[in-house]
């Protein structure tokens, strides 16, 4: 996959893994100019809400039908969230560290 634009370089240097991480509430760094990035804090709440509610919806309704299969219907749900989490959370340049 291509890499995704860096918000303070504006290169496309941020490699998919990177993005996936950040996407999980982790911090990054552009490996062309080093800024710290993170997710938008907002959209990834919202992002992490919606994770939660279908593995919700998904556990309750297997335990409402004492079948394992609508956990494998659970599979490609989360597969897309990965997909869009990954696709179009948009990224902020955090202040560097401090002395």
């Amino acid at each position: 996959m291509k890499p995704y634009p860096c918000p303070s370089c504006k290169q496309e240097a941020i490699p998919p893994a990177d993005k996936y991480r950040a996407g999980m509430w982790r911090v990054i760094a552009c490996p062309n100019c080093g800024a710290r990035l993170c997710a938008q804090p907002w959209l990834l709440m919202l992002a992490s809400m919606i994770y939660v509610w279908a593995a919700a919806w998904f556990g309750f309704w297997a335990w409402f039908e004492h079948s394992f299969l609508p956990l494998l219907y659970l599979v490609p749900v989360w597969l897309l969230l990965d997909f869009l989490n990954i696709r179009y959370m948009p990224l902020s340049v955090l202040r560097p560290k401090g002395p």
